[in-house]
């Protein structure tokens, strides 16, 4: 029972000694390294997702009793963003307004546009049908 009990402080104290420092290995990670490179370094993420056609990786920690949210982002297998929690210029619903807008814009742009080709089809049926001249009419002289 004795060698049980200090087997298991050793193991522990194995365990304290094979923890890292989640602060000091994500300041190792650069722009250009390779996914592999980063898992190998930090371990597996708490959450990926797909973002603008890159993988984005989350890593959240505590670090001396601070609470650390660390982002990679991915294009093609390396990283091209390594930092903070990345939160965008503006939120979902101003980029709604903004994308609203944008699309009546291009709606109205187009219904604009079919109004000037059904004008055009209309013109150009009138010139081939001659209906924007004065035609010669003959004069006729009645026989007898």
């Amino acid at each position: 029972m004795r060698h049980f009990y200090i087997l298991l402080l050793f193991l522990s104290l194995g365990l304290t000694a094979c923890q890292t420092n989640q602060l000091k290995a994500f300041e190792k990670l650069k722009v250009g390294m390779h996914k592999g490179e980063v898992l190998d370094t930090m371990g597996s993420p708490q959450k990926t997702m797909r973002w603008h056609g890159m993988d984005r990786w989350s890593y959240e920690f505590w670090q001396d009793d601070q609470f650390y949210k660390k982002e990679v982002h991915f294009s093609e297998s390396f990283s091209k963003y390594v930092g903070d929690e990345f939160k965008p210029e503006i939120s979902a619903q101003q980029q709604d307004q903004i994308n609203e807008a944008a699309n009546k814009e291009v709606e109205a742009l187009e219904l604009a546009r079919k109004q000037d080709l059904k004008k055009g089809y209309s013109d150009y049926e009138s010139s081939v049908r001659g209906d924007t001249e004065v035609r010669f009419v003959p004069t006729y002289t009645p026989v007898q």
